[in-house]
C-alpha cells in the first residue's frame, strides 16, 4: 500500500514559505525562548526524522536515536530547503511495510536499548506529527524573536485541530 504524503507536503510547503522569510542569520541565532536552540535546529531535526522513515524502507529498521545528525542543515537554508525537496520527492514513493524499531529512552544507560515491531506508515505518522510539535515550538521563537515574519496559517497546529476549527466556523 501506497502511504498518503499529502501531510508531509502540507508541512513542507510551511517550511519552505517560513525559509524564505528568514535570513541566514535569523534561522542560525540561538534564542532565548529556545534556551539557545536555533529555528535552523529545529529544522534540521524536523527533516532528519522524515529521512529516518525514508531509509527505513530500504534497510526495514529505524533508529531515531543513530540518526546522522548534519550541522550544515541548521545553518544553510538552501540546504534545508533542498533536502525537503528531495524528501518530498522520494516520500512520494514510499510503501508501508513492516520495520523494527529501535531506541533507547534512557539517557545515562547505554544497555538500555529495546526494539519493536512498526510499520513505515506508522513512522511517517510519527514524523508528521513530531513536526507539527517543533513547528509549534518555531513559531513561539517567531513571535518572540521576528514577530514581523508571516507565520502560515496553519503553522503547528494538528491537523485535528485544524479540521475542528474549520469545523466550528461552518456551525
Amino acid at each position: 500500500m501506497q502511504i498518503d504524503t499529502h501531510a508531509a507536503n502540507f508541512v513542507f510547503d510551511q517550511l519552505n514559505d517560513l525559509l524564505d522569510q528568514l535570513d541566514d542569520e535569523q534561522y542560525q541565532a540561538a534564542l532565548p525562548v529556545f534556551s539557545g536552540a536555533t529555528i535552523g535546529k529545529h529544522v534540521r531535526h524536523i527533516i532528519e526524522f522524515f529521512s529516518c522513515v525514508h531509509q527505513a524502507c530500504s534497510s526495514g529498521s529505524i533508529s531515531y536515536d543513530d540518526r546522522p545528525r548534519d550541522e550544515q542543515l541548521e545553518t544553510q537554508r538552501w540546504k534545508a530547503r533542498r533536502h525537503l525537496e528531495d524528501l518530498r520527492q522520494a516520500l512520494a514513493r514510499l510503501e508501508d511495510r513492516s520495520l523494527m524499531l529501535k531506541g533507547n529512552l534512557c539517557p545515562l544507560d547505554p544497555l538500555g536499548s529495546w526494539e519493536m515491531g512498526t510499520s513505515a506508515l506508522r513512522e511517517f505518522y510519527y514524523a508528521v506529527e513530531h513536526a507539527i510539535h517543533h513547528m509549534a515550538i518555531i513559531k513561539m521563537g517567531l513571535l518572540s524573536a521576528y514577530p514581523q515574519v508571516q507565520i502560515p496559517e496553519g503553522f503547528g497546529v494538528a491537523p485535528s485541530t485544524l479540521r475542528h476549527e474549520r469545523q466550528v466556523q461552518l456551525q
